[in-house]
């Protein structure tokens, strides 16, 4: 069935298939073609194997989002959602293709110039997103690219949630164990908001200066649990003495465990990564 809604969405988008790009998970994600060879990205929910009342309303969202935001740090959508079936079997669409790889496989970044890059242009994403007042919820390292031209991209908002909205009943808080924030423990109290972002961010950032969380999962969720109440973590300057100190300094303020304690949004820990060079 699912290689059926492939060839039906390639036809209906008049695109060529080349090679799946990821497996798993709600999407599939497939290289594609243009009839004038652009390279692109085809995104694929099949609504009757996923078993998620939320993902047809979820995708739509994600759409939506992404044809409201131009800026170079964020993926842009190039069509428009479309359904297969009545009633609705899957959905799907197409994005800019991202040449490079993502986080999980060019870190750690040893070059001090390249690592502030990549935490100027996430945050500079971020804060596109939370200028629309959007709040990404799974920033992780397999949802940022490093293409090969050295820019870093924000991707998969598909979790991302309007703070102008209701929210979407998805059994808890979405994200990535590694790569939570605090407020994310706080299940069904309506957060994480800009400044969970921003903790992510710079838990992106430190991953990608050492190769490892700040707050590692280690298969214990209780100990996690604990750990990231507190964000308990060992301090950036103990394992990257080359870095700037106001650099670190502006990562450990995004890391703080108090959200009040940090940036409020991508757009001031933007500037503050840009003061700090």
């Amino acid at each position: 069935m699912t290689d059926s809604l492939l060839n039906k969405a390639c036809r209906s988008l008049k695109v060529r298939q080349i090679r799946p790009l990821t497996a798993g998970g709600q999407k599939q994600v497939h290289l594609v073609t243009t009839a004038q060879e652009e390279q692109r990205v085809l995104k694929l929910i099949d609504l009757q194997s996923v078993n998620d009342p939320a993902a047809l309303e979820r995708a739509r969202r994600e759409v939506e989002l992404l044809q409201s935001i131009n800026h170079p740090n964020v993926v842009t959508v190039k069509s428009e959602l479309t359904s297969i079936g009545d009633p609705i079997q899957a959905v799907f669409w197409l994005e800019d293709y991202l040449n490079g790889e993502d986080l999980r496989h060019c870190c750690p970044l040893e070059n001090v110039e390249e690592l502030q890059r990549m935490a100027s242009d996430v945050a500079s994403g971020l804060g596109a997103l939370h200028n629309a007042k959007v709040v990404h919820r799974d920033l992780s390292p397999g949802n940022v690219q490093r293409l090969n031209s050295g820019k870093y991209v924000v991707m998969d908002p598909g979790f991302a949630k309007h703070t102008l909205r209701s929210g979407l009943t998805i059994g808890g808080q979405p994200g990535t164990f590694g790569f939570l924030s605090p407020e994310h423990l706080n299940r069904y109290s309506g957060a994480p908001t800009p400044a969970s972002d921003v903790f992510a961010c710079c838990a992106l950032v430190y991953f990608a200066a050492t190769g490892k969380s700040p707050i590692p999962f280690n298969g214990d969720e209780r100990d996690y649990y604990e750990r990231l109440r507190r964000a308990n973590h060992a301090p950036l300057s103990n394992l990257r003495t080359d870095l700037p100190m106001d650099f670190m300094r502006v990562i450990e303020r995004g890391l703080h465990a108090q959200p009040a304690r940090r940036f409020r949004n991508g757009t001031e820990l933007y500037q503050a990564l840009k003061e700090a060079r």
